[in-house]
């Protein structure tokens, strides 16, 4: 008899977690197609608009030269062709926040963002203080301040004026503690002298950097957005290792968000990645969704480093 209740009990758990999975499921679709609609209700609303009413949202996913390797900091070059104000264009994205510059409406700035824990799910407001991202450094040229909508977390904005047709540089390096990780990030045109931005300690453990990605993201749109294109292109990137080696990427993939509207792409072109999106840019559906370049045989140098790198991690 008890053998009998047990059974009994463990079959009317499992099927309490299928409907529970079940539920999670239909809920996590239901928001996906709830979002989707709203875009197809608004691209009617607009549909007197020559091009679609915002640009989406494209992401190129860097692949790790070493999937075995512990990798430590992440380093990614943009060069900005085309630009539209309330654009962002991510340069180094990571499993837990994105580093990029910003055509602001208030003017051309970079932008460094840490998720609290939990990631993406939190509301702002909501999250206990003891699993909220600190702010260890601000530039004294910026602001660092919480952040909410899609997740929460800190996130520090300083003005920056970049120039479309220049290359700039871009740093975020990964430093383990005992309890929390402390992530610091730098920006500088290339060759010239980086400026630090800001550190941030994080309530969750993590021995190593995951997820190298980029983006152009039309933050606005408001129907002017979609109208102009966005172009970046992305020169040089590489890794970090433990032991302070820096290691070439050679591979991507390309993505874009919400694809109703697929008037964007990434890819290759004379050997360097990018990304555009808007106006008259290519259908998504016509690229190649995978792609590679060719690099030198000769190692990554970046020069100058932070000083923070400049001397090799102990291993």
């Amino acid at each position: 008899m008890e053998e009998h209740n047990t059974l009994k009990t463990t079959r009317i758990i499992y099927a309490l977690l299928l409907v529970i999975n079940l539920v999670t499921s239909t809920h996590a679709e239901s928001a996906r197609e709830r979002r989707h609609n709203n875009i197809r209700k608004r691209l009617k609303e607009t549909s007197h608009l020559k091009y679609n009413y915002f640009a989406p949202s494209v992401h190129i996913s860097y692949h790790h030269p070493d999937p075995k390797a512990t990798y430590l900091a992440y380093y990614n070059e943009i060069r900005v062709e085309k630009t539209v104000k309330h654009t962002y264009f991510c340069t180094i994205g990571f499993d837990v926040g994105y580093f990029g510059i910003q055509d602001h409406g208030s003017g051309h700035l970079a932008i460094f963002s840490v998720w609290d824990r939990g990631g993406g799910k939190n509301k702002s407001s909501e999250v206990d203080e003891a699993d909220r991202t600190q702010v260890l450094f601000t530039n004294d040229k910026a602001k660092s301040s919480r952040f909410g909508g899609e997740g929460s977390g800190a996130k520090t904005m300083m003005p920056y004026a970049w120039e479309v047709g220049n290359t700039y540089s871009f740093m975020v390096l990964l430093t383990p503690q005992d309890k929390g990780t402390i992530y610091t990030a730098w920006v500088s045109e290339k060759g010239k002298a980086w400026e630090k931005i800001a550190s941030y300690k994080t309530v969750m453990t993590k021995k190593e950097l995951r997820g190298f990605y980029s983006f152009i993201e039309d933050y606005a749109r408001n129907g002017e957005t979609g109208q102009k294109p966005r172009l970046s292109f992305y020169p040089d990137h590489g890794a970090m290792t433990a032991s302070g080696d820096w290691q070439r990427i050679t591979n991507g993939s390309g993505t874009i968000a919400d694809d109703i509207i697929q008037n964007g792409h990434s890819g290759v072109r004379k050997n360097v990645f990018f990304s555009q999106s808007g106006a008259d840019t290519a259908d998504y559906n016509t690229q190649p969704k995978k792609f590679s370049i060719t690099v030198p045989e000769s190692k990554l140098i970046i020069d100058p480093l932070p000083e923070t790198l400049q001397t090799k991690p102990s291993k």
